[in-house]
């Protein structure tokens, strides 16, 4: 198990928990079985993506992992939305988001699920003696993340972008039939009438060092350079970074060169 604290965790209780997280929530979470757990995003009526979220439901309470970042920003946006619904939200701050694990490992309160093949996850509320606070395997596991498509948003790049521009309806966090939500119809209508200019590329590039969220990148292809700004990123034990980024493209390509600040950055 490694322990991931740029998450934290946000529960919810009441009779209404289900209805209420599937009018404010982009994924079905009707179709994430007690026990289970599944992707979603929390907008903007603009269709802006305020954070990821990783829905997990039990019998009697249902928990929501997000960015640590975000986790007080997202608890008082959709606090805002309970009105009379008999829906209950706190912080657990007791809980631990890590990776892997099995169901009766000391310490595992919740999990694991996989939302995505391969990226397993677990709720602690205890410590675990199988935890893994060795340096590097949190980065790794983000990379791992940023493979799968996964990119947990912070506080510069919150409501940036549209869903689809950072591939979620790839990991099940975007749902287009299953009714209405914060966003739906400029989410909808950008898919349908097909105006969509931004999409994510991951790149994997020589770094000397991190590069700060929203950073401007020129992305050089065998016609014209394209524009893009980076998400997220993650460092790998070979030296390299994973980068997350959101380019102005409408077809596919082969980035060929990255310049950042005017500077040639390799690319691996």
């Amino acid at each position: 198990m490694i322990p991931l604290g740029n998450l934290a965790v946000l529960e919810l209780r009441g009779n209404d928990t289900r209805q209420f997280l599937q009018n404010q929530l982009s994924a079905d979470i009707n179709a994430i079985a007690p026990g289970a757990g599944g992707f979603a995003c929390c907008c903007t009526p603009a269709g802006r993506v305020l954070a990821l979220l990783l829905v997990m439901p039990q019998a009697d309470q249902t928990h929501l992992v997000v960015s640590a970042g975000l986790a007080e920003s997202i608890q008082a946006w959709l606090a805002r939305f309970v009105l009379r619904a008999d829906v209950q939200m706190t912080a657990r701050n007791d809980l631990l988001v890590a990776t892997a694990g099995t169901a009766d490992a000391p310490g595992v309160a919740f999990g694991p699920v996989e939302p995505v093949s391969g990226l397993s996850y677990v709720l602690l509320d205890e410590p675990c003696p199988d935890i893994d606070s060795a340096k590097g395997g949190a980065g790794r596991w983000k990379a791992a993340e940023l493979q799968n498509g996964v990119v947990w948003l912070d506080q510069a790049s919150s409501a940036q972008f549209l869903p689809q521009m950072l591939g979620f309806e790839r990991i099940g966090a975007l749902n287009f039939r299953k009714g209405c939500f914060p966003g739906q119809e400029i989410i909808a209508r950008t898919r349908y009438l097909g105006t969509l200019k931004r999409r994510p590329l991951l790149l994997h590039a020589e770094l000397k060092r991190p590069l700060p969220v929203m950073q401007k990148l020129a992305i050089g292809t065998a016609g014209e350079p394209v524009s893009g700004v980076l998400v997220d990123q993650a460092s790998d034990s070979a030296g390299g970074h994973w980068l997350f980024t959101v380019v102005r493209s409408t077809d596919e390509f082969e980035p060929q060169s990255l310049e950042v600040d005017g500077q040639l950055v390799a690319l691996l």
